[in-house]
């Protein structure tokens, strides 16, 4: 099947424009004749569509994104073949700009910013975590600020190397063991032990990217394969109130939790991270050196 508008992916799926093109393939514009709305397909490339491997797990992706309801996920309608046998996911039409693009525009985002921006993915990882979902590389090109009417709606995108439980055609396609991921967002354990490689490998990424919203470089920023992974292994970076006058005490040692080498070390769930950062904001700044005690 040729790309291009007008282009028919189905009776019902009518290619608009194309959106951006990737190394893995492309995602479009399009026109749902039973939504009766414009829509967003992902396609493989065709140098993949005939890979039987990278065709099941574009298929998978789009099966276990279906499964994760949450507003904070894009959501999947349907997926399946297109004419000469190009496999395409449709999605639903977001309007803004993946994380990665704002970070490189502004350098940071506020205090606030970034603690909304926690809050929501840790909504979604919520959603995917109940159902045994595994993301394995979030990262700011992976996060997207959506338009939502004058607000910004976080939704988490690419599960193309998610791991699920159960998968939906009972299948494992990502070799026990393997390493996959983006090394600066990654997880100790997703590179050094990646069969222990749990939920909190998925905290751990979003931890990085907050640390490097709120103060402008990801804590272990190291140039070189072997300083950075000696880094992560050692586990020491520095507080972000060196970096960031926002920063209290209180959210320092979220940091230091949330970026534990070991799993075990940090927050046992994204609900629970979302809630101690919560209550770390609401703990409020340090009092001023010298200050007398408060009268009670």
């Amino acid at each position: 099947m040729r790309l291009e508008p007008g282009s028919h992916v189905s009776p019902h799926l009518t290619l608009v424009s194309l959106l951006r093109m990737g190394g893995i393939g492309s995602i479009w514009t399009a026109h749902h004749l039973g939504l009766g709305k414009d829509v967003a397909v992902k396609f493989i490339s065709a140098s993949l569509a005939t890979d039987p491997i990278a065709v099941a797990r574009f298929h998978r992706e789009g099966a276990l994104m279906a499964r994760i309801k949450s507003p904070h996920v894009a959501e999947v309608y349907e997926h399946g073949v297109a004419g000469g046998g190009l496999p395409y996911i449709v999605m639903e039409l977001l309007r803004g700009e993946e994380l990665s693009d704002r970070l490189a525009r502004s350098g940071r985002l506020s205090l606030q910013e970034t603690v909304s921006l926690v809050s929501q993915l840790c909504g979604a990882l919520t959603a995917a975590h109940r159902l045994g979902i595994i993301h394995r590389d979030i990262t700011p090109e992976h996060v997207f600020l959506a338009d939502d009417g004058g607000s910004t709606c976080v939704k988490l995108l690419d599960f193309g190397v998610a791991r699920g439980d159960v998968d939906p055609d009972g299948t494992t396609l990502t070799a026990t063991g393997a390493v996959v991921g983006n090394l600066v967002y990654m997880s100790p354990e997703q590179f050094f032990n990646p069969k222990r490689v749990d939920g909190r490998s998925d905290l751990w990424s979003v931890a990085v990217m907050a640390y490097q919203a709120l103060t402008g470089a990801p804590p272990f920023e190291q140039k070189g394969l072997e300083a950075l992974l000696g880094a992560i292994r050692i586990g020491i970076f520095p507080l972000p109130s060196e970096r960031s006058a926002d920063v209290t005490p209180a959210l320092d040692a979220w940091f230091v939790r949330a970026l534990s080498r070991e799993p075990t070390g940090r927050f046992g769930s994204a609900e629970e991270m979302a809630d101690a950062l919560h209550r770390a904001l609401a703990a409020g700044p340090p009092s001023p050196v010298g200050a007398p005690p408060e009268a009670g």
